[in-house]
């Protein structure tokens, strides 16, 4: 199981034939930023509980009842969890893509203390992983904060400029 500390998000994941099972857990409080995909559909649904999902500027409460809810490529979409439970969720993503290299990789950085709930370094140590992090992953999984705009000036010079200070204090 994947635990990401800063969304409160617990993740486990399950490779079907073409497609990625995300069973996630998300905490009183716990959320998924919004983000969008560029080749990625996902499939949310709830489980157990009730969660907010933000699907193109609109909020609205899911539960069990209500079924699945198609997120199609560069929609942009959220979760949270706004009871006071733990609330189950399920995502069916196609193709998956390297989502579950992306949400593993970002659940350990979270451990790590290398960025905060609003996506942003905690230092230069965060300053260069985020950079690389959302550089490599830019193709899939897009972040909504900082704006992609922005994201799209700054990520290349940050990731430049952090490479050097990698460089000379490993060589220091």
């Amino acid at each position: 199981m994947t635990h990401d500390p800063i969304h409160r998000a617990h993740m486990e994941f399950e490779r079907e034939g073409e497609g990625l099972w995300v069973h996630t857990r998300l905490e009183p409080g716990g959320n998924l930023p919004e983000h969008f995909h560029p080749t990625l559909t996902e499939t949310w649904e709830v489980v157990d509980g009730s969660a907010g999902v933000k699907l193109d500027g609109t909020w609205r409460e899911l539960t069990p009842d209500d079924g699945p809810v198609l997120v199609n490529p560069y929609a942009r979409h959220a979760l949270r969890n706004t009871s006071g439970a733990t609330v189950k969720l399920r995502c069916w993503v196609t193709p998956p893509g390297r989502l579950e290299e992306f949400l593993t990789e970002s659940a350990r950085a979270a451990q790590e203390g290398l960025y905060n709930g609003h996506n942003l370094p905690t230092g230069l140590r965060g300053a260069a992983w985020v950079s690389a992090f959302a550089l490599r992953f830019r193709d899939e999984t897009v972040m909504t904060s900082p704006p992609p705009a922005v994201q799209k000036v700054v990520l290349p010079v940050a990731a430049r400029l952090t490479r050097r200070w990698r460089t000379s204090t490993a060589a220091g």
